[in-house]
């Protein structure tokens, strides 16, 4: 009997070792990814090259989890055009932080003709999303000026992180009104407006409402702010401190839509809703 138990587990193994590794599924919350990473920096570098000047256009889509026919239709959309010179992602790339739905939802964005950068989402931190999301594209917090428009991608997720970690990091914001500072005293007007771009808005569930107001003390520290957000899943423009600086929502893919806007060469802006 001893020798027949030990007989099948051999012709197991030998059966296991011929058919490869694909019987063997790592689990789906491990870190390994294949394929493209770090892809922030390389499409900050690919912005870089474009050399933008004072007027550009560009999309903002958000909310694409487990939506891949829709993300695949809006990334054909956009192309088409012919007119977007970049695309930022509003978070929530994934539904609930696996692995393959990282590289599932990398793999549609790839399909982008321009550069295209993301900022993560709520749903993004599930299971160990928030290393994958990390490896896979980069800092939480970053910025980059194209043409007289700072951009500011800030990590707004402060619930998934159980209030651990300053969100959002006033010392990020701090250390970029001073850099636009420096920029428009050395040169005037070298930064016309600041974009800040997240995932959840203040006054969201998802939002650290303990700096409702502290928050908004910093966005006054900027040139004339208006704010880019997912996370409602739904299209909306709302003013939440009553101060003139404008939060645009928009959409989850799902419901096919997008914005586009336009910077024209006085440096002011048109927000466009498209529907596809």
């Amino acid at each position: 009997m001893r020798f027949f138990r030990e007989y099948i587990c051999g012709m197991v193994a030998a059966c296991l070792l011929l058919t490869g590794c694909d019987l063997l599924k790592f689990h789906p919350y491990e870190g390994r990814v294949e394929g493209e990473v770090h892809l922030t920096e390389k499409n900050l570098k690919k912005l870089e090259q474009l050399h933008l000047g004072s007027s550009f256009k560009f999309a903002f889509i958000s909310d694409t989890q487990r939506w891949y026919d829709e993300t695949n239709d809006v990334v054909s959309h956009i192309n088409k055009r012919g007119d977007i010179d970049f695309v930022i992602h509003g978070g929530d790339l994934t539904d609930f932080g696996v692995k393959d739905e990282f590289i599932w939802m990398r793999d549609c964005l790839l399909g982008f003709k321009m550069p295209w950068l993301t900022v993560i989402g709520n749903h993004d931190f599930l299971g160990t999303g928030e290393h994958i999301y990390s490896y896979m594209f980069g800092d939480y917090n970053y910025a980059f000026t194209v043409g007289h428009y700072r951009f500011l991608v800030m990590n707004t997720v402060a619930l998934e992180l159980d209030y651990s970690t300053p969100v959002p990091d006033f010392e990020f914001m701090h250390k970029q009104a001073e850099y636009i500072d420096s920029l428009n005293t050395a040169k005037p007007d070298s930064i016309i407006h600041s974009v800040f771009v997240m995932h959840s808005r203040p006054g969201d569930e998802q939002f650290n409402n303990n700096v409702l107001y502290p928050f908004d003390l910093y966005l006054n520290l900027f040139p004339a702010p208006f704010c880019l957000n997912g996370h409602n899943h739904r299209t909306e423009a709302i003013e939440p401190y009553n101060d003139g600086i404008i939060f645009y929502g928009i959409n989850e893919i799902k419901d096919r839509q997008y914005y586009v806007i336009t910077v024209n060469p006085d440096s002011s802006y048109e927000m466009e809703v498209v529907d596809f």
